[in-house]
This record gives C-alpha cells, structure tokens and sequence, in this order.
C-alpha cells in the first residue's frame, strides 16, 4: 500500500509507515469534491430610488400646465390661431372648406390645420421634454418641482436621440389604453413602456 502522506510504498501489514512514520492503520476518510458552480448574475449599479406613478403624474400635470403657455405664445408669435380655428369650423360647425380662407382651395385650408396642430402637439412638445430630459438638470420643469430625474441604466444623463424615443414611444403608451404608463406601478424599477424602449430610468433625487 502506500502511504496516505508520503505516498511512498510502505509495508501494509504495519501500522505505521517505514518512511515517514505517519498512521496508515487508520483509514483516511475520502475528500469530498466539491463542486463549486458559478452563477452568472447580472449586477447592475444602484443609482438610486426609483420614482412612482403619483409622483411622475403631478410632475406631467405641471408640465402640460407650461406646455400650454408655451403653446399660446407660439400660436400667437407664429399665427397658428388660424389653423386651430380652421379645424373647429371644420369638424365642429360642419363649415365649407372654402370659407376656411382667403384663397378658398381645401389645400390651403389643411396646410394651416397640419401647421398649427404639428407645432402644438408634436414639435413643441418633443423639444420641451426630449431638450430638458438630456439637459445638465436630466428633468423637465415639473420633474424638477417633484425632485425626479431621467436617467440611463448607470445614473447617467441620456442623449437626445434617447430622450427622444422615450418622448414619442409615450404616444404608444397612451394609444394602448394606458397600459403603457399604468406600468410604471406594476414593474420593480417603475418603468413604463417609453422607459423601457429608451433604456431610461426615472429616479428621485436628494431632497
């Protein structure tokens, strides 16, 4: 046999070995092998704590406050009155598009309603969020009142082009019955569907 310490061959019959002088009488438990296996965990860093639905709501209700100031000025600075009084008389008093303006063509009519509506709604809007959201301060006016921030993943400020995917995926929100923003109470880190497809965290901020 050998011997266990060594690991020189050693007389069997003896106690101990003729070598080193170690017990071979006793039997020596077998190693235990253990197998250590590795999880791969994805670790992410703590950038803070994630903001709520309630919170996130009033800092929209005051932004769509100074939205609208935004817009009266830049409907009255750029004269898209016309347009926005076009699309009522249309829709709402059933007028004849001709008498909509001076020209009298149904072109020129639509031309002043897609101005007006394009401004208010889609581009104002968009430079108002997506401009404040990749700004130094990472938060729009309301944001800022309700001491929340956008963020990337590692708590960094976002890019434009980011800003601007969460900004215009929040037409998609609203168009799924809310689904998209009701999400933001239902997931761990409270991110709404515009959230998730810009890679954004929205977090609240030392008050």
């Amino acid at each position: 046999m050998f011997c266990p310490k060594c690991g020189k061959e050693t007389d069997a019959s003896g106690k101990f070995c003729q070598w080193c002088g170690a017990d071979i009488g006793t039997p020596m438990p077998p190693r235990a092998m253990v197998k250590v296996e590795e999880e791969e965990v994805e670790s992410e860093p703590v950038v803070g704590d994630y903001a709520g639905l309630g919170r996130r709501f009033f800092a929209f209700i005051i932004d769509l406050i100074l939205l609208f100031i935004l817009g009266a000025i830049a409907a009255a600075f750029f004269g898209l009155i016309r347009g926005v009084q076009n699309l009522y008389f249309l829709v709402v008093q059933h007028a004849p598009i001709s008498s909509l303006t001076p020209e009298g063509t149904s072109l020129s009519a639509y031309i002043t309603i897609i101005a007006a509506y394009g401004v208010l709604f889609v581009i104002i809007p968009w430079f108002y969020f997506a401009g404040f959201e990749c700004s130094r301060g990472m938060a729009t006016p309301g944001k800022t009142v309700m001491n929340i921030v956008v963020t990337d993943r590692t708590g960094s400020r976002v890019t434009f082009s980011r800003a601007t995917i969460r900004h215009f995926v929040k037409y998609i929100s609203a168009a799924i019955v809310l689904i998209g923003f009701i999400m933001i109470g239902l997931t761990k880190k409270r991110q709404g569907l515009h959230d998730r497809a810009a890679d954004c965290l929205v977090i609240l901020t030392p008050e």
